[in-house]
Formats: C-alpha cells, structure tokens, sequence
C-alpha cells in the first residue's frame, strides 16, 4: 500500500514538471535528484569503509546538469567537467597525507558517481531538451517504460517468482520477475502510443523491451552496491520504495541507451518534409 500511496502522491506533481512546466523547472528537480542519489551512493560507498570528497562531487554534479541543460548536443564540456573533477579530486587527496591509501578509492568512488548518478541524469536534461520539440513525450516515455517494467517484474515475482536470478546479488529476484518485467515493458510499448505516435508498434515493443533490460541490469548493479555495503535500501526516503537511488536505478542504466537511440536511430522516425 505504500507504494501506491507514494506513487499517487510523486506521479502528477512529476508528469507536471516533465511536461507542462518551463524546461529550467526539469533542470532544477534533476539537480535536486541528483543530489539526493550521491548522497545515497556515497552513504553506500561509506559502508565499505570508504571516504569520498562530497563538496567537489555536488559542486561538479551541479556544472554537469547545467552543460547537459544549455548544450544539450554538444557534450565536449562533460568531457572537460570529468576530467576537472578528477584533477581537483587528486588535489584535495593531497591534503590527505596521513591518508594516502585512501586516495585511489576516495576519488575513485566521487568519480563513479559522478558518472553513474550526474552523468546519466544529465542524458534526461539532453533529451529533454531535444530540438525536435517532442523531448518531454520521451521522458514520460523512458518512465513508464520503466516503471511498469519494476512494477510488472515485482507482483509477477512475488506471485510466481521460484528460479533465483542472482542469489549472490539480490536473492529476491527471480527469472519469473525478470520475465514479467518483459511484460510490463511490452504494456508500455502499446500504451504510449499517444507519447510517441511518430514509432511503429512493432520497433516500439523492441525498444521498450531494450530499455526493460538496461533498467534491469542497472537494478542488479545497485543491488550489488548495497549488499557491498551490508544495507537493504540506499536509504527511506521513500515509503514503500526505499531511497531515490532504488527509484531511480533503472532509469540510470536506461537513459544513456535512450538518448543514442535517439541520435543513432530515432532520426528515422522523424516526419519526412513535404517539398
């Protein structure tokens, strides 16, 4: 119930912001959620007895949400931003000196959230942002896709879940809830038709079902984080969810896929111009 409950409260106020509100309302919640995902993923990496740099990680997660926002096609500046961010981590390790077997997995971790929260949040401020106009039907695309995936693979697998998919990782997963997912992707490949009409049904139900596995394996690879780190849920922000980083897992692995798809593929969909 409380899942539900969270659901109904979260849902419009985000469906709003993704598409009615102006474009830098989306910039803002992102930060926001960024934030709050690297505060959790470093509260993992401290489980493993590891210390991150937070204020240069926040500081550079915020300049990779606003690269991604003003040039939404051009991302030689992430590049830089990654780099600089790297630099400065190595700085800052210096000042470390009676730690130095610290500095190789302090600036190690900063950087993996940088990339693994900031980086691939800032692909929703790209495609939200896409110059076609049609950037906020493929965010409310990419979530449904995904959240009816985590929500097909959970009921299936608590009713029918018997074969384990990874005991070592996450025990309660199973094949059955993997299948489900499939499912629940496939459901949103043909309820979104009023999202995406430009897409035929059949490329449709392949790419929702591509994002359903990018999604999955991004659940298994922060499961693998938080049975690192000997917690269940990145934190309880969530009622009935866990942490934003629960949320949000799939979302991370699936928005980069989406966003080349959308630049190596998507182009052939567009509406050919009449002469």
């Amino acid at each position: 119930m409380k899942r539900w409950l969270t659901a109904v409260v979260l849902v419009p106020p985000l469906i709003g912001v993704v598409g009615y509100l102006p474009s830098w309302c989306f910039l803002a919640l992102i930060a926001g959620v960024a934030a709050i995902a690297l505060e959790e993923f470093f509260r993992l990496s401290r489980g493993t007895g590891i210390h991150v740099f937070r204020v240069a990680a926040h500081t550079f997660s915020l300049l990779l949400a606003g690269s991604f926002y003003w040039s939404p096609d051009d991302h030689s500046a992430i590049f830089w931003l990654l780099i600089l961010a790297a630099v400065t981590c190595l700085v800052l390790a210096l000042r470390r000196g009676h730690m130095l077997q610290e500095t190789l997995p302090s600036c190690g971790v900063t950087l993996l959230g940088l990339v693994y929260v900031s980086t691939t949040l800032g692909f929703l401020l790209a495609i939200h942002n896409r110059p076609q106009g049609d950037g906020p039907s493929w965010i409310l695309f990419l979530l449904l896709t995904i959240w009816l995936g985590d929500t097909a693979a959970y009921y299936v697998g608590s009713l029918l879940g018997k074969r384990p998919l990874a005991p070592r990782i996450s025990p309660g997963k199973t094949w059955e809830g993997a299948i489900g997912a499939l499912l629940g992707n496939s459901l949103a490949a043909l309820t979104s038709q009023v999202l995406i009409p430009q897409i035929p049904l059949i490329p449709r139900v392949l790419l929702c079902c591509s994002l359903g596995v990018a999604g999955q394996v991004g659940d298994l690879a922060e499961s693998a984080m938080k049975r690192g780190a000997r917690t269940k849920e990145s934190s309880e922000l969530l009622p009935g969810h866990g942490g934003m980083l629960d949320r949000i897992d799939g979302v991370l692995f699936a928005s980069p896929f989406l966003y080349l798809y959308l630049r190596l593929i998507g182009q052939a969909w567009l509406p050919v111009p009449m002469p």
